[in-house]
């Protein structure tokens, strides 16, 4: 048997239908019709069915990239070409506290310090990078030499600076000095994941999939 019920009626059936569709009954299925030049809509009362878009039937653009709560937004200025040096925990390094970084936590493996000149806007406490090895500063050469202990590694914290000089560098945190000695000065492609300690992610990371371990408030 078809109904003939008039626009307002119309609608709220439309949307009883969707919600009996999408919440409960398997006795019913859908087809609804709306027939705009007479402004009616007829149901069928065994049989209506409701098209719900999928998530990945919708445009790209209107997608968020979602890993582990996360939502990755876009941003246009993410990636710098810094130079890096590296670092270890020595008091002619550091300062007195040589274990403790300028924000308080303590220096391990995945630390970095940035210069001041970055920190103010681009790349602030907390924010979460990753390290692209480009060679050696100077002529370019061994381009990747370290780029599987960055890739091991994956993310890096900034918790720490620089001496108020320096400009448009990082300096990775070693736990030997031979260590930092052989890294050396080299060119880096850093790339923004994180901006801040609870800014927005910049960038696709799966968090529960990264070696990622330096402790984040």
């Amino acid at each position: 048997m078809v109904l003939h019920i008039n626009k307002k009626i119309a609608t709220a059936a439309l949307i009883i239908a969707v919600l009996i569709a999408v919440f409960g009954s398997p006795q019913i299925k859908a087809k609804a019709s709306l027939v705009t030049e007479k402004k009616s809509i007829e149901l069928s009362s065994d049989e209506i069915e409701v098209n719900i878009a999928k998530p990945e039937e919708l445009e790209p653009a209107k997608q968020n990239l979602v890993a582990d709560e996360v939502i990755v937004e876009d941003a246009s200025e993410i990636y710098f070409s810094l130079k890096a040096t590296g670092y270890n925990s020595l008091a002619n390094q550091t300062d007195s506290t040589p274990f403790i970084t300028a924000t308080g936590a303590r220096t391990e493996f995945g630390v970095i310090a940035v210069s001041r000149d970055l920190l103010s806007s681009d790349i602030p406490y907390g924010s979460l990078v990753r390290i692209k090895d480009l060679g050696n500063y100077y002529n370019g050469r061994g381009a990747g030499k370290f780029q599987n202990l960055l890739d091991k590694q994956e993310l890096f914290i900034v918790e720490d600076t620089m001496h108020k000089r320096k400009k448009q560098q990082i300096d990775v945190w070693f736990p030997k000095k031979s260590e930092a000695l052989n890294w050396g000065i080299r060119q880096v492609e850093l790339e923004v994941v994180r901006y801040g300690r609870s800014g927005p992610f910049l960038s696709y990371v799966d968090m529960d999939n990264t070696n990622y371990t330096a402790s984040v408030d």
